[in-house]
């Protein structure tokens, strides 16, 4: 899901001494779209993006505003203009988020990104929520660069030029060209450009006559429905499909357009004059602001209703954010006078020692947003929040239980577990620090906890040891980009970092196909991918993929001549003296680097304390932060109080392994499926396991 591709267009102020045409219909219309757009960002809703569709209407706008601007003033010149409306409040939006990112130690861009955003600015400060939506900055600025050559287009051929770019939209996104990070800029500059040229030809003199435009509003309805019918794959939200967007985003802007009366209303309410008179500001902090509202909204208040009153909070919070930064977008009225900017001062200091006081600074995580955040949405694995059932607060309160009383508490609760979910056999390993363990097993005739079993997607634990090993020694680079893996791969510019955490845009291969055949081959995975659209654009959003792992062990395999399995032993196994066996292709699973190793219960508690805590292989800590590789997102496990982790670990499909603050290491390996509805009450056993063993009270990543 695409969260931040919304926004409303920059309009400058008026130039003294030149007239701007301006109409209040196309007020309102932006007003309305920079509505929807706070609304979105604060609730995740994919609905919302099917409602007034803003980024292309807002484009219209604003090549509207300045094909009527250009009779009275040049196109360079008022591209100009745009441009010293734009950077002041961007440069200094920059600067903060680029300071609070070296000061937190969080990864960012460079800073010239930030002030001239070609490509787009990034910062992992509170998950990306401050720079994900900035990905308009670099849109805008190629369109504004580009803006004199649409206009003399636009002159010289009239409505034959958006017509043009309408079909270049439908033959890009027919083919593919626009997937990829390259690919999704080139997408985004001809989708916007196109729009931007709609509103030079059809608003230039004008609204046209309602009654000229509900047959187009009708096509582009019929547009719509086409697309959705004929392309293969597709999310629910419209932005993160250029020709969905360019349907639907038309749609509304032309079912508006007759509704002139309607829009004007709207331009004249006090809302709306507040929303159109600091665009750029409230654009630039408002994902801030909801940012901290789902931070510090309750819990306890239930869904969506939460959400609503974030919303709200949202909304409400903007005019201080506006009286506080506002000013630098307004430069011509700029008052530097002592007592407004003593006023601004005050409030920005008391806003700061607010955020950095004990009762909410505690709550507060610049690295990553809260569990349930909806922006950037948080994939996989699923993070629960979950309690200790009475039984076991209960025996908690036993302020020193023996060794055996925790064993038979242990064996208790994996047993309830068991019967509830039907797993018909759960085998436990617990250790602690201080070399403490227990081993339950329930179930007819249960396997003995050094048998091996298939440790799922805990294997993906294995690839990204491997992937870090070469980049230490030089071989590779995260931000390498993977090519066509000598198979022809269509999404040759996804990048190796993309791949670990998840943010790749792959699709999931077994997820959409269905259950695999026996002799699927990693090839045969590779194909598949390469024939489906991304689902995203990359790094745009997070969501699990067992089929960018795939990628990843063919990656590894190309770049050293070795097959998976051999280097998995060489590097890992062997030295830590695991017994430890592959498949591919065998259990309607593809296996290989994704799902493919098979290990004792025993030998993986081992391995979930070195990789997850002690971050070692060998002698040495490896120095790599799960922040800049996987994410938390990959490989996070909960309970999660006030946004932090109370453990790190991962989950098989029938596997689970995690350690929590305490160094209390937690395996279940079971007959049956742990995941999908099952993940909360596997947390919750996990936890209960925890607290057993006196753990379960410090977070491991806090």
């Amino acid at each position: 899901m695409r969260h931040y591709r919304f926004l409303m267009i920059v309009v400058p102020a008026p130039v003294p001494g030149t007239r701007t045409n301006r109409d209040s219909a196309l007020d309102g219309l932006r007003a309305l779209a920079i509505a929807r757009v706070i609304t979105w960002h604060a609730s995740g809703w994919p609905w919302t993006t099917w409602v007034i569709s803003a980024v292309p209407a807002m484009f219209a706008v604003s090549g509207a505003l300045m094909a009527r601007s250009t009779t009275h003033i040049g196109a360079w010149s008022q591209t100009g203009n745009r441009v010293r409306r734009l950077v002041w409040p961007m440069w200094a939006y920059g600067v903060a988020v680029w300071t609070l990112s070296t000061f937190t130690g969080a990864s960012s861009s460079p800073l010239w990104t930030f002030f001239l955003p070609f490509v787009q600015p990034h910062s992992d400060l509170a998950g990306t929520w401050f720079t994900s939506a900035l990905w308009y900055l670099t849109a805008y600025w190629w369109i504004l660069l580009l803006s004199p050559a649409l206009l003399s287009a636009t002159r010289k051929w009239g409505h034959v030029a958006p017509a043009t770019g309408s079909c270049l939209v439908v033959v890009c996104g027919s083919l593919g060209w626009d997937e990829g990070p390259n690919g999704r800029l080139m997408g985004d500059v001809i989708l916007y450009a196109t729009f931007a040229m709609w509103g030079m030809t059809l608003l230039r003199s004008g609204r046209p006559d309602p009654r000229t435009i509900r047959l187009p509003a009708m096509a582009a309805f019929a547009g719509t429905i086409a697309w959705l019918l004929l392309r293969r794959d597709g999310t629910t939200v419209v932005n993160d499909d250029h020709v969905l967007h360019m349907f639907v985003g038309g749609f509304w802007m032309l079912v508006l357009l007759q509704m002139p009366g309607m829009l004007s209303w709207v331009a004249r309410t006090t809302p709306a004059r507040f929303l159109n008179g600091h665009p750029l500001t409230i654009y630039l902090w408002h994902p801030g602001v909801a940012w901290l509202m789902w931070q510090l909204v309750p819990h306890r208040i239930p869904d969506p209703a939460r959400t609503v009153v974030i919303i709200a909070m949202t909304f409400v919070l903007l005019p201080g954010v506006v009286f506080c930064t506002g000013w630098i977008e307004k430069r011509r009225d700029i008052d530097l006078s002592v007592r407004p900017m003593t006023a601004r001062i005050l409030v920005g200091f008391f806003v700061v020692a607010a955020l950095m006081s004990g009762p909410v600074s505690s709550r507060l995580d610049l690295f990553r947003g809260s569990s349930d955040i909806p922006l950037p949405p948080s994939a996989a694995p699923k993070i629960v929040r979950v309690e200790p059932r009475n039984e076991i607060t209960a025996f908690l309160r036993n302020t020193s239980p023996t060794h055996m009383q925790r064993a038979a508490q242990m064996e208790r609760a994996t047993a309830s577990l068991d019967r509830e979910l039907r797993l018909g056999g759960t085998r436990v390993v617990v250790t602690t620090q201080n070399g403490e363990s227990w081993e339950v097993r329930t179930g007819v005739d249960p396997k003995a906890t050094t048998v091996p079993s298939q440790i799922g997607s805990l294997t993906k634990t294995f690839t990204t040891t491997v992937i870090m090993q070469l980049k230490d020694e030089g071989r590779l680079e995260l931000d390498d980009e993977i090519g066509d893996l000598g198979l022809g791969f269509r999404h040759g510019r996804i990048t190796i970092r993309q791949l670990l955490s998840h943010t790749s845009g792959i699709p999931e291969y077994d997820r959409t196909s269905g259950l695999l055949e026996d002799g699927t081959t990693p090839a045969d995975v590779v194909y598949w991918a390469s024939r489906r659209p991304l689902e995203f654009r990359p790094g745009s959003r997070v969501k699990y993929s067992t089929t960018g792992f795939v990628l990843l062990g063919v990656v590894l395999e190309r770049l050293t001549g070795s097959t998976f399995e051999d280097l998995v032993e060489r590097r890992i196994t062997d030295d830590l003296g695991y017994g430890v066996s592959f498949f591919r292709g065998r259990y309607r699973s593809v296996g290989f680097s994704t799902g493919g190793l098979s290990m004792t219960p025993s030998d993986l508690a081992d391995w979930t304390r070195r990789y997850f805590r002690d971050r070692n292989v060998g002698a040495a800590p490896w120095e790599w932060s799960f922040r800049s590789t996987t994410g938390l997102g990959a490989h996070g496990y909960c309970p999660c109080r006030q946004g932090s982790f109370m453990a790190l670990g991962h989950m098989g499909g029938r596997t689970f392994a995690s350690v929590d603050g305490d160094g209390v290491v937690v395996v279940i390996d079971s007959r049956g499926v742990l995941v999908n509805d099952n993940y909360g009450r596997v947390q919750q056993l996990a936890q209960e396991l925890r607290l057993i063993a006196g753990g379960g009270r410090n977070h491991a990543y806090p």
